[in-house]
């Protein structure tokens, strides 16, 4: 009998936290430029893993909820992949190989929003990421690695209102796990109305991670934009 009344309670309670929340769609899309990429091997020297002329596009897409219009729960699919042919100077011989490096993660965030102070608004919070990571050389750098790992730090949501429609933007979030940390930074133009937003501006992606004792770098400059509908 107690048993069935604590259950029914929080039936109860969960629904009451649902009539005061607004379910959150979010997606962002756009092209992304590789920066810097090298993996460093214990023992050799550094091997170059990217090609800056290597664009490409990627998607996130976000589900979330807002309560009471002060805390915000949001979970992103990340994914992305990158080839490339690469060419190095031997010691005798031109040395050619190809590079592949793909990631996939599992993000979730939670921010709480501060009262808005005149035309600036704060959205403070943490932010954890499950990392699925793998990167191979094939070719004359022969390589081959896979890593999970979890990065868990904070994140922020600054707005400056130029208008009432308009906002200028910065996002970061930044984490660190066992041998891994990532940067996760977004500046742009926030465009908002009464049940969405659209933003558009660049974001600079940025990941180190260590693998059985090698060090492996790599950083994206990225453009595009997102898009909000509330329910």
């Amino acid at each position: 009998m107690i048993s069935r009344r604590l259950c029914l309670f929080a039936f109860m309670g969960l629904l009451a936290v649902l009539g005061c929340a607004k379910f959150e769609l979010k997606a962002e899309s756009g092209f992304a430029m590789p920066w810097n990429g090298f993996l460093e091997q214990a023992g050799s020297g550094k091997t170059d893993l990217l090609d800056r002329s290597n664009f490409r596009a990627y998607f996130i897409p976000t589900a979330g909820y807002e309560f009471f219009q002060e805390h915000l729960i949001e979970v992103s699919i990340i994914h992305f992949s990158v080839n490339s042919s690469l060419e190095a100077t031997g010691t005798e011989s031109l040395i050619t190989y190809e590079s592949m490096f793909r990631q996939d993660a599992l993000s979730v965030t939670y921010r709480y929003a501060l009262p808005v102070l005149d035309r600036f608004s704060l959205q403070l919070g943490v932010q954890g990421r499950l990392l699925f990571k793998q990167i191979d050389l094939t070719g004359s750098e022969q390589y081959s690695r896979k890593m999970t790992d979890f990065g868990f730090g904070p994140a922020a949501d600054i707005k400056l209102k130029m208008n009432d429609q308009v906002f200028v933007a910065l996002e970061v979030a930044t984490g660190l796990g066992k041998g891994n940390g990532f940067i996760d930074f977004y500046a742009g133009l926030h465009f908002e109305g009464p049940f969405y937003y659209v933003r558009a501006g660049s974001r600079y992606w940025s990941l180190t991670n260590s693998f059985d004792g090698d060090r492996l770098f790599l950083s994206f400059v990225s453009l595009g934009a997102q898009f909000c509908a509330y329910f």
